[in-house]
């Protein structure tokens, strides 16, 4: 998606500007009470040393779709296990990528009909 703040396997733009400095815990907390409120299955990993790497923070299904969000911080960036696994899922059919905002899940997820903006 050029132009767009929705990172994907093959890259894409990361905005800063216009952000106000959040930690990733607050964009995570922001993205996923849009997700309850729409009704939309998804969990929190919590990854340890036990778990595989790579592994995006939201896992969820989305219209039979299964979903992987790996939020960030604005200009914050994802390792190549997080891409592989991003790439991995969207290969497999899913829905997957890093996003910075809401806006970023809503545009990922095909949501802005739900929306009045």
């Amino acid at each position: 998606m050029e132009g767009s703040a929705v990172d994907n396997a093959q890259g894409g733009d990361v905005r800063t500007a216009g952000y106000p400095t959040l930690k990733e815990t607050d964009i995570t907390r922001q993205i996923r009470t849009v997700l309850k409120t729409l009704g939309i299955f998804h969990f929190k990993h919590f990854g340890g040393p036990l778990a595989p790497k790579g592994i995006s923070d939201l896992i969820g299904c989305h219209e039979g779709k299964f979903i992987a969000l790996e939020v960030k911080r604005p200009g914050g960036k994802p390792s190549p296990e997080q891409m592989q696994f991003i790439a991995d899922v969207q290969r497999s059919g899913g829905i997957a990528g890093v996003v910075y905002s809401v806006e970023d899940v809503i545009e990922l997820l095909g949501l802005k009909n739900r929306f009045l903006f």
